[in-house]
């Protein structure tokens, strides 16, 4: 019996539907991974326009998303509007060290710093997933984080650029984060992205008492901002509200808080809905997430599945 022999990726064994590229940001003076995910629809009505979908932490999302997606347009019970996914991930010495340069990219400007993250950096080394330098630089981006450059970036740098190469409806777009990911995709509800409308939190790391999400909300509530026509969906995993621990006080805490007080004080025109995620836990319940957004904000026509009676 032969032993394994490693290979470059062939064709087929690539995302289905999805090329790879890297883009120069001006406004975040970062370089990019982008992944671009076509529905299986695209090819088949050169007619069609599709919105889209902007999915941070890229280089983890894109594989479980991308190959999701194909078969959640076409599920007969729930299925979603077809779209196109555009994940968006860091490439070079910058993938090597993404648990760092995310904190740059998805927390809001001001945002507090948690609880002891300082002692949890020797932590983080000793689990192996940051070196001493890498540790440092999350660190410094925790201090001084810049998720106005990163949304500045996705909707005036990285919409035109999708817009330009494929067939894209004009406006009405949506994104999803999760962890962090899910605190920028609050951060971008209450920046009001003109062209992102239907918007997916996913167990956003929202500091209870202190998220400067607090801040932005009671500010849009005192100015009597309008934000009409935008959809924030939150999620939340059960274990996450149920046991006691690190993300229960990290995670569920502030969560919870958020939503009492959209239900509290709702701001004009904004639609919030939520949902548990049952059984999940932060670690696993990323694509759980993803799915209930999906089926929330995208819901498709059953009678364009090909799979319905």
């Amino acid at each position: 019996m032969s032993g394994l022999v490693e290979q470059e990726f062939p064709e087929w064994a690539r995302l289905p539907n999805t090329r790879y590229f890297e883009v120069e940001s001006a406004h975040a003076a970062a370089r990019y991974a982008i992944w671009v995910t076509v529905p299986p629809q695209y090819e088949l009505n050169e007619e069609e326009h599709f919105s889209v979908v902007f999915a941070p932490d890229g280089n983890g999302m894109a594989p479980g998303a991308a190959a999701r997606m194909q078969m959640l347009s076409s599920d007969p019970i729930a299925p979603i509007e077809p779209f196109i996914l555009v994940c968006i991930g860091y490439c070079g010495e910058d993938a090597r060290r993404t648990l760092a340069v995310r904190a740059r990219d998805l927390l809001p400007p001001g945002e507090p710093l948690p609880e002891g993250a300082e002692q949890s950096m020797s932590k983080i080394v000793a689990m192996g997933l940051l070196d001493e330098e890498g540790a440092d630089l999350y660190l410094h981006h925790l201090r001084a984080p810049a998720a106005d450059k990163f949304l500045a970036f996705i909707t005036n740098e990285l919409l035109p650029m999708i817009t330009a190469q494929w067939r894209v409806k004009p406006g009405d777009h949506g994104l999803f984060g999760y962890s962090y990911g899910g605190l920028f995709a609050a951060y971008a509800a209450l920046r009001r992205p003109l062209p992102i409308t239907r918007i997916g939190a996913g167990s956003p790391g929202i500091l209870a008492g202190s998220s400067r999400i607090f801040g932005l909300y009671a500010e849009d509530r005192e100015g009597g901002v309008d934000h009409g026509g935008r959809h924030l969906h939150l999620t939340v995993c059960e274990t996450e509200l149920t046991v006691p621990g690190y993300y229960q006080a990290a995670i569920g805490a502030g969560v919870t808080e958020f939503l009492v007080l959209t239900g509290t004080q709702p701001l004009k025109g904004l639609t919030v809905t939520s949902r548990i995620i049952p059984l999940e836990s932060h670690v696993t319940g990323g694509l759980a997430s993803w799915a209930d957004y999906l089926r929330t904000c995208l819901p498709g026509e059953p009678g364009r599945s090909p799979l319905s009676a």
